[in-house]
């Protein structure tokens, strides 16, 4: 039987997964970079390269947050609606409940009105 391939995954989200990659390639090339500086190896390119995709992949964390914040915001204001939605529905079935057997109880004690 054919073994399942393992994949590595932060969270079970693939988009998590390359940003979070992303960021440790940024550090390590930037730790690389001070490594080779200290033997007096000018870097100071890739460095500020490797800082400038860091800052990017931080920008791009921060628009995911926001944005799952903001569909998690419109799925519950989406239940809500539905909730409140249903409830009106079932209000307005009883109401409906409620005149019908009102209009049936008088014509009940009018047909026994007339009928006496």
């Amino acid at each position: 039987m054919k073994e399942k391939r393992r994949r590595l995954r932060i969270n079970d989200d693939t988009m998590t997964t390359i940003v979070v990659l992303s960021l440790l390639f940024c550090v390590a090339v930037v730790v690389a970079g001070m490594v080779l500086a200290y033997f007096s190896v000018d870097v100071s390119t890739i460095v500020g390269n490797a800082l400038t995709v860091f800052g990017t992949e931080l920008g791009i964390c921060g628009v995911m947050t926001m944005f799952d914040r903001w569909t998690g915001r419109q799925d519950r204001l989406t239940e809500r609606r539905e909730a409140k939605r249903k409830q009106r529905e079932e209000t307005k079935v009883n109401e409906e409940a409620e005149k019908e057997a009102f209009v049936d109880k008088l014509k009940g004690e009018n047909n026994n009105d007339m009928a006496s």
